[in-house]
């Protein structure tokens, strides 16, 4: 970013100095993206798994840092609980594709705990068997910020990252 401060007299020490600087930040922020994506996936299908993490993979601006198996478990990612209390190890992810349908927690009831935390920039995109419009209705209603249904067809989970990288993109950019 250029330094405006060099242009102006004074070396930028008036308000109205300081309110180009704010808008020259601001500027570039609007442009600037993120470079990697970090993924929490929560799902208790090891066959869903396999598929996500081959279609992941193929992205470079994707990273997996978690994986984890039932909503107690998400819940404690996200709030740095327990074996994940180590964010170096454990990072906080950017979104979590969610199933719906587990073990312990549902994916509902993440949702619902989620409504009481301040995660702002975490993008939650359910990921789900169901193409019930109940269940995308009381997703969406909980906070989700997309539902998609799961596929096993590559060229459809190729076309849901490409959805979730431009999701990914505009909350990034704001």
């Amino acid at each position: 970013m250029r330094d405006l401060r060099l242009s102006l007299p004074a070396q930028g020490t008036g308000i109205f100095s300081g309110i180009l600087l704010l808008m020259a930040d601001l500027s570039e922020m609007e442009h600037r993206l993120k470079d990697i994506y970090r993924i929490l996936v929560v799902d208790d299908s090891q066959d869903d798994l396999f598929f996500l993490r081959k279609v992941i993979r193929r992205n470079p601006r994707f990273i997996i840092v978690g994986e984890v198996c039932n909503g107690d478990d998400a819940i404690a990612y996200l709030s740095g609980q327990g074996v994940f209390s180590d964010r170096g190890q454990f990072p906080f992810p950017d979104t979590m594709l969610l199933d719906l349908k587990m073990p312990r927690k549902s994916g509902f009831e993440v949702l619902e705990w989620l409504q009481e935390q301040s995660f702002d920039r975490l993008t939650v995109v359910v990921l789900s068997g169901s193409n019930l419009p109940e269940d995308i209705s009381k997703a969406l209603k909980l906070g989700a910020d997309a539902y998609k249904t799961k596929t096993n067809d590559e060229k459809e989970q190729v076309l849901l990252l490409r959805d979730l990288e431009e999701l990914l993109d505009r909350r990034h950019s704001l």
